[in-house]
């Protein structure tokens, strides 16, 4: 699975999980690489379930466009990786220290409030109107 969700137009959520096919990556990256070109200063969040290794088709697949992924790195400041998977966590925060100009964090599915707090997608005045109204009288 590799889903592609534009929620803002400087915010993308991907959405990928389970053993990634050739097919699954470049649709993925079809729906993907049109939503970044547009960005300056974009925002995306990667949820991972249950990855496993992709298949050698999807790992060409990407190859084929590293040119097109690398002009992403640009457009992209923030990334949240939101994950169970402590390699997944891992790796994202190894790609935060060598890529330049983006950040990278990662999260457990928990901490999902956080990872959406980092990205800037949650009203913090909200959560104030709502303890207020739960406010004991």
């Amino acid at each position: 699975m590799f889903t592609v969700t534009p929620v803002s137009p400087d915010l993308v959520q991907i959405e990928i999980g389970g053993k990634i096919t050739a097919e699954e990556m470049s649709s993925g990256l079809d729906a993907l690489l049109p939503l970044t070109k547009s960005m300056t200063d974009g925002r995306m969040l990667a949820l991972y379930h249950d990855i496993e290794f992709p298949e050698a088709g999807a790992i060409l697949e990407e190859m084929k466009r590293l040119p097109q992924l690398f002009s992403v790195i640009g457009k992209v400041k923030k990334v949240a990786i939101v994950s169970n998977q402590k390699w997944i966590r891992d790796m994202a925060e190894l790609e935060g220290k060598v890529l330049p100009g983006t950040s990278i964090r990662s999260f457990e599915f928990k901490d999902r409030a956080h990872a959406d707090a980092y990205l800037g997608t949650v009203d913090s005045d909200a959560d104030d109107d709502d303890d207020a109204e739960n406010f004991p009288v």
